[in-house]
């Protein structure tokens, strides 16, 4: 739950700096005549609108892009090589090394 308000919070943050970077609306701050700090905003919402309509078409033409070139363009991508070990397995067996010389991670032998 935590880590979805933290999503919907940087997407909050996100889309509002980029509305101000792209000019979408305008915030002013300033004294009222009676004292009072006053807060205006000017939203260009024609603006926002051709911004995102134009995104969307830009994102459109890329995928389209992607799609019209096909697999053919795309190198190929190399599989698995055909001999791959599989899990490694403790030996059978013997003492067992101490905690601390790590080598029970690394495969080392007994001693150091």
């Amino acid at each position: 739950m935590r880590n979805l308000l933290a999503l919907i919070g940087a997407l909050v943050v996100g889309v509002g700096g980029l509305g101000w970077y792209l000019g979408w609306y305008k915030v002013q701050v300033g004294k009222a005549p009676d004292g009072n700090v006053r807060i205006e905003t000017d939203v260009d919402l024609k603006k926002a609108g051709t911004d995102v309509q134009r995104g969307g078409q830009h994102v459109g033409e890329l995928i389209g892009d992607l799609n019209k070139a096909g697999p053919e363009a795309k190198p190929a991508q190399p599989g698995p090589p055909g001999n791959t070990p599989g899990p490694v397995t403790p030996p059978q067996g013997g003492a067992q090394q101490p905690a601390g010389d790590g080598g029970w991670l690394f495969g080392l032998g007994q001693g150091k």
